[in-house]
């Protein structure tokens, strides 16, 4: 059963007016991320009892979402649903056309109008799985949380179901209907890996201007331990993006946006994050009661086999990624010097296997020059498929890259979820000091590597851009495996733990990775 998917400007036009994107079905069901009502949907300080008989309407509605409670706002039994139906909601979308001229006939190209609705809110939901693997992100920061944070964190991992015409939902039976046909097209969507294809249909800044923007890119993480609940994408899109949708290489929907940037520990990181349509709309239907069949995606690896290389490092308090490198017949990890110099002997890592105590064999010194790298020891039992192959060419200005590690989001003591990330970009400089790439490159990802579409390690990944105190991570350095190649064979070759006072580069290659200004350096 196909659905007919169309592309929406949601509109709340109580003051202040909030604009974001939002997903139309078969003409009739509206969904977007709740993240639109941080405006209006804000609490009060709680009251000492911690019941609802004396808190606001906004605590209210927290505290059911909370608890993954559905709000029906059909009736005004509640006080919830009455301050819910205050709200003035209207949809834009291309749902007419203009009449087209001869030349337009003649080049084949529709001019469509945007026309815009009054809607009516029926449900607001939190779905259980996306908003349990969401806080486990946000739980990460070690920075206290304000209210605020942790009352929008909750609308972010809800939803907003509308309609333009509730009476075409009466009786109860024909949403039910419409439900059933969502969920036999679910039933043939395909798992989400990292690296697929995605495009992505918004409104950026949540402008008419911008309607139907599109976007191309790639999924960057699957997160949630055994499933895909939530995903991250290459992406860096703007605010009014949220509630966009995903589809895949097929053009299947596959999720909602429902964040663009992330506060942590006060730096803002620019991440896009999606919710998996399928597991939103299957709690959804849970809520409501009704039946379905049971949808399951389990996570499927990617076929990029790269996340057997990496190591997450945890050094005097800082995380990092590290690289697991064969040189002849020596092993090692190779990550950044700045990751480690806080500790002068030993380090913890996680590979894929588990958790092991890592020796820091020799260190750059100089941790904010070239070349920022460290090396460190290596456990016997590490298999000869997770070593990752050193590039033997230079890189080349358009050469496709990839960017992993483990960024913030991604904590050390989680047991069970060794799930980095990866970064798909363009090499757009290269010296014999410096490869910079435009794919993304986030904090805790310091010491990863920049791998070549063989999976050969191109570089390290040190840094992205920060000017005026605004990061870039679409803006990256890595130091090139090309000019550090020899200095390691010879490491190899004769043990002596000295060759490697080489890596500290020369006045040439420092003055080059300085940048004639250091504080444009910022270090992950």
């Amino acid at each position: 059963m196909l659905l007919k998917i169309r592309h929406a400007l949601l509109e709340i036009t109580n003051h202040p007016n909030t604009k974001q994107s939002a997903v139309i079905i078969n003409n009739e069901i509206i969904i977007t991320s709740a993240g639109i009502m941080q405006s209006y949907v804000r609490p009060m300080p709680l009251v000492a009892d911690q019941s609802n008989k004396n808190a606001c309407v906004s605590t209210k509605i927290i505290r059911k979402l909370e608890q993954c409670q559905l709000i029906n706002t059909q009736s005004d039994d509640s006080e919830e649903s009455r301050f819910l139906h205050s709200l003035n909601y209207q949809v834009t979308f291309d749902r007419r056309e203009f009449p087209q001229t001869s030349t337009q006939q003649g080049n084949g190209r529709t001019n469509c109008i945007l026309t815009r609705y009054r809607t009516k809110l029926l449900y607001i939901f939190s779905s259980e799985e996306i908003s349990r693997n969401f806080h486990k992100l946000s739980n990460h920061s070690t920075m206290p949380k304000n209210t605020v944070k942790q009352h929008n964190e909750v609308l972010l991992t809800s939803f907003l179901i509308l309609t333009m015409h509730p009476e075409k939902l009466n009786p109860p039976e024909r949403f039910q209907r419409f439900l059933e046909h969502i969920t036999h097209y679910l039933r043939y969507q395909y798992s989400v890996r990292a690296l697929d294809d995605v495009l992505i249909m918004c409104a950026p800044f949540g402008m008419e201007n911008f309607y139907k923007t599109i976007c191309i890119g790639k999924v960057s993480n699957v997160l949630g331990y055994g499933n895909g609940s939530l995903f991250v994408l290459s992406n860096i899109l703007p605010l009014g993006c949220e509630g966009s949708a995903v589809f895949n290489s097929k053009l299947r929907l596959i999720g909602l946006i429902i964040s663009t940037s992330f506060q942590y520990n006060r730096e803002s990181i620019n991440m896009t994050l999606v919710a998996n349509f399928a597991y939103l709309m299957r709690d959804f239907i849970k809520q409501l009661g009704i039946k379905i069949t049971s949808i399951t995606m389990p996570r499927e690896p990617s076929n990029f086999a790269w996340e057997r290389f990496l190591v997450i490092i945890e050094a005097g308090g800082n995380q990092g990624t590290g690289t697991f490198v064969k040189v002849q017949n020596k092993k090692f990890i190779l990550t950044c010097s700045h990751v480690v110099f806080q500790v002068n002997s030993k380090v913890r890592c996680r590979s894929v296997n588990g958790i092991f105590e890592s020796e820091v064999l020799w260190q750059n010194p100089h941790y904010d020059a070239a070349f920022d790298v460290a090396l460190l020891s290596i456990p016997h039992n590490i298999s000869h498929r997770y070593y990752v192959r050193l590039a033997q060419t230079k890189p080349y200005l358009g050469q496709r890259v990839y960017n992993a590690g483990f960024p913030y989001f991604l904590n050390f003591n989680l047991k069970y979820d060794f799930n980095p990330s990866i970064f798909q970009g363009r090499v757009i400089r290269y010296t014999p000091a410096i490869i910079m790439s435009d794919g993304c490159v986030q904090a805790g990802q310091s010491g990863g590597p920049m791998l070549d579409k063989q999976g050969n390690l191109m570089g390290v990944c040190v840094s992205n851009m920060k000017v005026d105190d605004k990061v870039y991570p679409n803006f990256n350095t890595a130091v090139p495996i090309i000019s550090i190649r020899s200095i390691l064979e010879d490491y190899a070759q004769t043990n002596d733990i000295r060759v490697l006072n080489n890596l500290v580069a020369n006045q040439d290659i420092q003055k080059t990775w300085s940048l004639a200004d250091q504080s444009a350096i910022s270090k992950l």
